[in-house]
């Protein structure tokens, strides 16, 4: 009975995570951000570390005569985020080539997939979730018996696997597109830059030294207007072809990764595609 109650809490605690991401994300790019890996209003990695935070508060209280003081309970989620966070985002990256936060910009990081400040914040949110959330998520489902809370689990579980199936399908669908398109685009833009800088340098031989200046000004910028004439058109065609999951999959991951492909323009291909995508939502 004790697994399937965590598991209520799980899901509880993975909704208040939702919650918090999505609002914070959404106040921040002053648009609407649906936050998490999965499809559901659940962000999974926060009802692990809330679950985790509670039952190790819990097996104390209950095994032993002490308690958790504050500071115990913040070094336990500081430490427990840093190591959750990180895996978690390891793991993501390598199944999927994609990560959903990077803390690259931000200080005291570590490959830019935990930070310092982040993880602080963490603490506090373990303190908050000891003395606040878990208790009022005991008292709301303190009326369940155990034939309840079997039951609950068992619904739960049968969503959240649907959930997580669609989610895995359509993130590896979408990440063999992608790393296809990257190989097939940057093998492109290598021709072409070739091309323009083979033009430039034959320009250079014959051209005098202003003509030359006014030349290479010239070649970057059709260069440069082409490649985004080719990004914009190579961006309309994958929205046509996507599927109303991988544009959803596409919105909630930040970026992409493939260290097995070389990310030279590609990364302004990703962008630009987000950015059509934004637009074509409202």
């Amino acid at each position: 009975m004790w697994l399937s109650r965590y598991f209520v809490y799980f899901i509880i605690f993975s909704c208040f995570g939702w919650i918090y991401e999505s609002i914070y994300c959404t106040v921040r790019a002053k648009k609407w951000e649906n936050r998490g890996f999965l499809y559901g209003p659940l962000c999974p990695i926060y009802g692990a570390g809330g679950v985790g935070i509670t039952a190790i508060a819990d097996l104390i209280s209950i095994h032993t005569d002490a308690t958790f003081t504050w500071w115990q309970i913040f070094l336990v989620a500081f430490f427990g985020s840093i190591v959750l966070e990180y895996g978690t985002s390891w793991t993501l990256e390598k199944l999927f080539h994609a990560y959903w936060w990077d803390y690259s910009n931000k200080p005291l990081n570590i490959n830019g997939r935990v930070c310092f400040p982040y993880s602080v914040g963490f603490g506090v949110a373990g303190l908050l979730v000891v003395y606040v959330i878990a208790p009022f998520t005991k008292s709301i489902t303190g009326w369940m018996s155990p034939i309840w809370y079997e039951f609950f689990s068992l619904v739960f579980m049968g969503l959240v696997s649907i959930d997580t199936a669609i989610t895995v399908s359509a993130l590896t669908d979408f990440s063999r597109t992608i790393v296809t398109m990257q190989q097939n685009f940057n093998t492109y833009m290598d021709e072409f830059v070739a091309e323009v800088q083979e033009r430039k340098r034959e320009a250079d031989e014959k051209a005098e030294e202003k003509a030359e200046e006014k030349s290479q000004e010239r070649a970057a910028f059709i260069e440069e207007l082409k490649k985004r004439r080719r990004i914009k058109a190579g961006t309309e065609r994958m929205l046509d072809s996507m599927g109303a999951l991988k544009k959803s999959a596409l919105n909630r991951a930040q970026g992409f990764r493939n260290p097995k492909v070389e990310n030279k323009y590609f990364e302004t291909f990703t962008e630009s595609l987000r950015e059509r995508l934004s637009k074509k939502k409202k």
